[in-house]
């Protein structure tokens, strides 16, 4: 499983330090990290999901052939859910649906298993320009 962060990541109004750390800990997969990751669903269906970062760790994730694109962190889940308010407030209600995937350009998931990006909407290095 590889955890990548989006460009538009969103977050509870964190300094570019100590996001930069915090994507470093998690790239090094850091135990001992209490952080809550809002993340693209790992599924076929769904919108945003929000996982406790240590849970990631388990092997049954771990063993995942798939990606984890983060598009929110918090400390706690109540501020995650409020990311996960905000995100949907930013994207909008369109034609019935909300199109999350479509706001982040990101397409179905490919049957490799990865998630196809277009426009390389991820950030591989420290801070970059943040939505929240």
């Amino acid at each position: 499983m590889e955890i990548r962060f989006h460009k538009k990541l969103y977050h509870e109004q964190w300094s570019r330090r100590r996001l930069a750390r915090v994507k470093r800990k998690v790239r090094k997969r850091s135990p001992k990290l209490n952080l809550f990751l809002v993340t693209l669903p790992l599924g076929a269906q769904g919108l945003l999901e929000i996982y406790w970062y240590p849970e990631l760790l388990e092997p049954h994730y771990q063993n995942m052939n798939r990606e984890v694109m983060v598009v929110g962190v918090a400390d706690s889940r109540e501020a995650a859910y409020d990311l996960v308010v905000d995100i949907i407030e930013d994207v909008g209600v369109h034609d019935g649906g909300i199109p999350v995937s479509d706001y982040f350009h990101v397409r179905e998931a490919v049957p490799a298993g990865g998630i196809a990006q277009a426009l390389d909407p991820v950030s591989e290095s420290g801070p970059d320009t943040d939505i929240r």
